[in-house]
């Protein structure tokens, strides 16, 4: 779990400094980023929001389970994290390249 929190907050700082500099003053000359920072965006808030749903079950579906073992269990399989961490570290890596494509 430190693995998939580390990279989660590793991207979202990255998004925090992008979304500043398309925002700022040269914001205009950032042609690949500012395409790159919306899909980017929206399809991860669509997986955080999934991720979130998944960590955070209802309350019917906490009624359910009968034991505390049960309530503590890590909902994700291992692969489940590793397809995680690729798909964030696939957004990072294209938001390095249009920052550098930018920059050229």
């Amino acid at each position: 779990m430190g693995d998939l929190m580390d990279s989660i907050m590793a991207l979202q700082t990255a998004f925090q400094q992008v979304s500043h500099l398309a925002e700022g003053p040269g914001a205009t000359k950032l042609i690949a980023l500012k395409p790159l920072l919306e899909s980017s965006s929206s399809e991860l808030e669509k997986r955080f929001d999934r991720i979130l749903q998944i960590l955070q079950p209802s309350v019917r579906q906490t009624k359910k389970r009968k034991t505390l073992g049960e309530r503590l269990r890590w909902p994700f399989q291992k692969a489940d994290v590793e397809q995680i961490l690729q798909l964030l570290e696939q957004h990072k890596s294209a938001l390095t390249f249009a920052m550098n494509s930018d920059q050229m």
